[in-house]
């Protein structure tokens, strides 16, 4: 069944991408959850791990070679300012490995992240050109996203809150619950922001029973900050998605505060036993409090590490100095305060700057589609995948394990351009935007960049 399922959603995947490309994208979001599931029930996969992502690779190559021909190098236009600046950060990361502590550390982390960067930084956002092109992603991510977190809930081993991929190796043949639980977060953002297949009425209960089955999934985990991020990002863009002109808004609001609150609330009733998380109780208050004063202790560490040279406050310590065993031996879990003490206040003023860009970005996005509600389930959806992984970004990874924040900004500034750099077909209508500024936008919506569809 394991390998049926896994040729299902790849048979699935390229037909998808086939017709449309964007949904490549959808692809390298899931590329962990089935990666995990093609391990944890193919012997082929658990003794070749890199297999998936390799795969994923291809057909996100696939995808771009379908979009160049359909579409002409026009896909390349408009790179935004977001996209330099992240390519910057990372660059002089990368050359912040000659003055780490432990190089030899360093460069082979990098030896390993590279492909990942190339694929999420450069190659992923170049799928999308025109907001046709997000409906296929978002609906690419409620399926095959859906679909694995169905299967991930119920047909695999856990053992505590990781499943198990190759029993033979003890520890380490375990998976990683926080990328499975990141991926089931993204599902139920979709679901609620993006809404997607909305006059199919028949699809409400199917949509709600999966966003339980996906909370109930990151319960399983254990992982806290996918829960509570899903939780707040949830109702924090509803203003952006659907708005809260109306009593019917409200209303619907207040159904998904309620429904995420009981599902939570039962889902935690019934897994946050000791049998299933081990001695220390995964949603105990205290644990929490301890392990995010662990965390931030880390990185305050090595932050006063950075600190103690003039030329270290600047240039920073090298990228991944914190790997070094006379150091924290490990990553700190905190990205700002890891970018600042490791790549100093050049890396740092980039990292900021990228922020800036990203929220600017949002909010000329929000000024011209704010009277087109298609348009604002869109961009809400968006900004809400980009929040969610940035708060993840300050509880796990590295900047190097952490590259979704970077690459949802950067989408972000290309959905920007398309909206503000329009080639409309002969049949477009003008309206006046709130601010008195004239734009056109198709009578369907088709805003992209390069030449008129």
């Amino acid at each position: 069944m394991g390998l049926a399922a896994y040729a299902g959603i790849v048979a699935g995947l390229f037909v998808g991408i086939w017709r449309y490309p964007a949904v490549a994208l959808a692809g390298v979001l899931c590329m962990f959850g089935l990666e995990q599931w093609g391990q944890a029930t193919t012997t082929f996969f658990a003794q070749h791990q890199t297999a998936t992502n390799f795969l994923i690779g291809g057909f996100l190559l696939f995808a771009l070679v379908i979009q160049c021909v359909r579409r002409g190098f026009s896909i390349f236009a408009g790179y935004p300012a977001i996209g330099w600046l992240t390519l910057a950060l990372f660059l002089y990361a990368c050359l912040s490995t000659q003055w780490a502590p432990r190089p030899d550390i360093s460069l082979k982390l990098w030896a390993s992240r590279w492909p990942y960067i190339v694929m999420m930084l450069i190659l992923a956002p170049l799928l999308v050109t025109d907001t046709h092109d997000f409906r296929s992603v978002y609906t690419g991510l409620f399926l095959i996203g859906g679909i694995l977190s169905v299967l991930l809930l119920f047909f695999v081993k856990w053992e505590a809150r990781r499943i198990v991929l190759t029993e033979s190796l003890g520890e380490e043949g375990l998976g990683n619950p926080l990328t499975v639980a990141a991926m089931a977060g993204m599902v139920v953002l979709v679901v609620i922001l993006a809404d997607p297949w909305p006059r199919l009425k028949l699809s409400i209960p199917f949509k709600l029973a999966l966003v339980g089955l996906c909370l109930l999934l990151i319960i399983k985990s254990g992982s806290r900050g996918q829960l509570l991020g899903v939780l707040f990002v949830s109702v924090a863009c509803w203003p952006i998605s659907r708005g809260l002109r109306n009593v019917k808004q409200f209303t619907l609001l207040a159904f998904v505060i309620v429904f995420l609150g009981v599902s939570t609330s039962v889902a935690i009733q019934e897994l946050s036993s000791e049998q299933i998380y081990g001695e220390r109780g995964r949603w105990d208050e205290q644990v929490a409090q301890q392990d995010v004063s662990g965390r931030l202790s880390n990185a305050l560490f090595l932050v006063r590490l950075a600190y103690s040279s003039s030329e270290t406050i600047l240039f920073g310590l090298g990228n991944s100095a914190s790997y070094d065993q006379r150091i924290l031996g490990i990553y700190p879990h905190f990205i700002p305060l890891e970018i600042l003490a490791e790549e100093g206040l050049i890396g740092f003023a980039l990292y900021l700057l990228i922020y800036y860009c990203t929220v600017r970005s949002v909010l000329r996005s929000f000024r011209i589609v704010a009277h087109y509600p298609k348009e604002r389930l869109l961009l809400g959806a968006l900004v809400g995948l980009y929040l969610f992984m940035s708060i993840l970004s300050l509880k796990q990874g590295s900047l190097l394990l952490n590259l979704e924040p970077f690459m949802l900004g950067i989408i972000l500034g290309r959905y920007e351009h398309a909206l503000s750099w329009p080639r409309q077909p002969a049949n477009t209508i003008k309206e006046e935007s709130a601010g008195g500024e004239l734009f056109s936008l198709a009578r369907q919506p088709r805003i992209h960049y390069g030449r008129a569809m």
